[in-house]
C-alpha cells in the first residue's frame, strides 16, 4: 500500500539523520487528540503544561540584551540543526564584538559624563548598554529578510556596521585613557610648553644692534691705527687722535653703571668704550643669571612636564588640569624658591585654590580635552608608525576591527542563505499545516 503525504513525511522524519533533533523533540510532546471536535485545526493539540521554570527571568532577558541567541536570528516556519549551530556562531561574534567595544569605550563615555558628578558612573553604564544593545538588535533584525524587505535589512546591516565603526574609532583611544592617563597628561603639559622655549632659555644679548656697530666702528679705527706708526712724530699725532675718538668718554662718569651710561651719555661715547660697557653688562648678565637658567633647564629636563608646567605656567595649567602633581614633594623645589624670585621669574609650587585640590592628584579640568588630547596622540601614533609606542591600545583597536568586519561578514552571509528565508517563510509554514491537516484526517 503506497504511503499517504502525511506518512512519507512522518518516515523523512523518522530516517532522516537531520532530523534527529525534531524527532526527538517529537517523541518527547503529548498531544491532545480530539476526532470530534469541530474545529479541524484543533484535534490534534499539543498538550502545554505551564511550567515556572520555563518562563525567562528579568536576569535573563537583561543577559539576552548582551549575548543574543542564535535562534533569535531566524524565524519559526523553518530550522535544523546545521543551520542552528551557523546561527550560534554568528551571534556568538556578534555578541564578543559588542561586549569588546562597550569594555574599550567606557572609558571615553565615562570622560563624556563626567561633568554628571557622582551620577557619571552609571550614566556611561547605561549609555554603553544602550549602545550595545542597539548594536545586537539592528545586527539581529539585518536578518529579516522575506521578500520585499531587503532594503531594510540592508539598511540596519549599515546601521550594525556604523555603531561598530564609531566604536572602533574609539576603541584605541578608551585603551590609552586608562593605560596611558598619566603620559597622555605629560604630552599635553609638553605641547604647552613648547609656547614657552623662550622663557626657559638664556637672557638674550642687550643693545644687539649697537654692540653690531659699535664693534664695527671700533674695528675700522683699529685697523687704521694699525698703519700709522706712533714713533714718527708725523704720524703720532694722527694716532694719538684715532686713540682719543675710540675711547672717548665725555660723561664725566668714570665709576657709573655700564647701563647708566649707554642709556644718558651715548652720544658722548667713543665706539670702542660703548663696545667694551655692552660687552661688561652683558657679562655681568650672564654671570648673575647663568646659574638661575641653568637650574631652570635642569628641573625641565628631570620633571615631569605636568610638574613644569604647574611650577612655571601656573595660569596655564590652571585651565588645563586641576590638582597637585607636587603632592609630597614640595620640600624638593622649595630650596630654589630665593634664587628664580630675586631674578624675578616665575616660580609657584604653592597650592592657593581649595584645600581638597592640594591633596587630590592631577585629573583633567575639561573631560571633553581628555578625549581630544586621547584621540589625537593616539592617531599620531598610528599616523607616525610609532608600533612600538602604541601598545594594548593598538592591540585592542586592531582586535575591535576584525570582530566588527567579521560579525559584519557573517550576519550578512547568514542572511542571504535560503534556510534563512524557510524559516522565515509563510508558505512554508501554510505547507506544515497542510501536513498537520492530513494527519488529523487519517485514522
Amino acid at each position: 500500500m503506497p504511503l499517504s503525504p502525511k506518512s512519507k513525511f512522518v518516515d523523512f522524519i523518522e530516517r532522516h539523520p537531520s532530523s534527529k533533533e525534531l524527532n526527538q523533540d517529537i517523541t518527547q510532546t503529548e498531544v491532545i487528540y480530539e476526532p470530534d471536535n469541530p474545529d479541524e485545526s484543533q484535534r490534534i493539540r499539543i498538550f502545554d503544561i505551564p511550567n515556572k521554570s520555563n518562563k525567562k527571568s528579568l536576569i535573563k532577558k537583561f543577559l539576552e540584551t548582551i549575548w543574543v541567541p542564535g535562534y533569535k536570528m531566524r524565524g519559526n516556519s523553518y530550522s535544523d540543526e546545521n543551520f542552528n549551530a551557523q546561527l550560534d556562531q554568528t551571534s556568538s561574534i556578534v555578541s564578543i564584538s559588542a561586549i569588546f567595544d562597550a569594555i574599550c569605550t567606557a572609558p571615553v563615555l565615562f570622560y563624556f559624563t563626567k561633568a554628571a558628578g557622582i551620577f557619571s558612573i552609571p550614566l556611561s553604564l547605561g549609555y554603553g548598554w544602550m549602545l550595545l544593545i542597539m548594536s545586537n538588535k539592528s545586527g539581529e533584525f539585518s536578518m529579516n529578510r522575506p521578500k520585499g524587505n531587503n532594503t531594510t535589512a540592508n539598511f540596519l546591516l549599515c546601521i550594525f556596521f556604523l555603531l561598530s565603526l564609531v566604536k572602533t574609532l574609539v576603541s584605541g583611544v578608551g585603551i590609552d585613557l586608562v593605560s596611558r592617563s598619566g603620559e597622555i597628561k605629560n604630552s599635553t603639559a609638553k605641547e604647552f610648553l613648547k609656547n614657552y622655549e623662550s622663557k626657559f632659555s638664556n637672557p638674550d644679548i642687550l643693545y644687539t644692534n649697537l654692540l653690531e656697530s659699535s664693534t664695527k666702528e671700533c674695528n675700522r679705527l683699529v685697523v687704521e691705527q694699525s698703519k700709522l706708526n706712533p714713533t714718527k712724530r708725523g704720524q703720532r699725532k694722527l694716532y694719538n687722535q684715532l686713540q682719543e675718538k675710540m675711547f672717548r668718554n665725555n660723561s664725566k662718569q668714570s665709576n657709573a653703571n655700564p647701563k647708566f651710561l649707554l642709556d644718558n651719555y651715548l652720544s658722548e661715547l667713543g665706539p670702542c668704550i660703548k663696545k667694551d660697557l655692552i660687552n661688561n653688562l652683558n657679562g655681568q648678565n650672564t654671570i648673575e643669571k647663568k646659574e638661575i637658567f641653568s637650574i631652570q633647564n635642569k628641573l625641565k629636563k628631570n620633571t615631569p612636564p605636568i610638574s613644569f608646567l604647574y611650577i612655571f605656567q601656573r595660569n596655564k595649567f590652571n585651565d588645563t588640569f586641576k590638582g597637585n602633581p607636587l603632592i609630597g614633594s614640595e620640600s624638593n623645589f622649595e630650596i630654589y624658591r630665593d634664587s628664580f624670585e630675586k631674578n624675578k621669574l616665575d616660580f609657584d609650587i604653592k597650592c592657593t585654590s581649595k584645600l581638597e585640590e592640594c591633596n587630590q592628584s592631577v585629573s583633567w579640568a575639561n573631560p571633553a580635552m581628555a578625549i581630544n588630547e586621547g584621540a589625537k596622540q593616539f592617531y599620531s601614533r598610528i599616523y607616525n608608525k610609532e608600533w612600538g609606542n602604541l601598545g594594548l591600545s593598538y592591540i585592542g583597536f586592531l582586535i575591535s576591527i576584525l570582530l566588527s568586519t567579521t560579525a559584519t561578514i557573517l550576519l550578512y552571509s547568514a542572511s542571504i542563505d535560503i534556510r534563512n528565508r524557510a524559516s522565515r517563510s509563510s508558505l512554508v509554514e501554510e505547507w506544515r499545516e497542510e501536513y498537520f491537516a492530513e494527519l488529523d484526517e487519517e485514522e
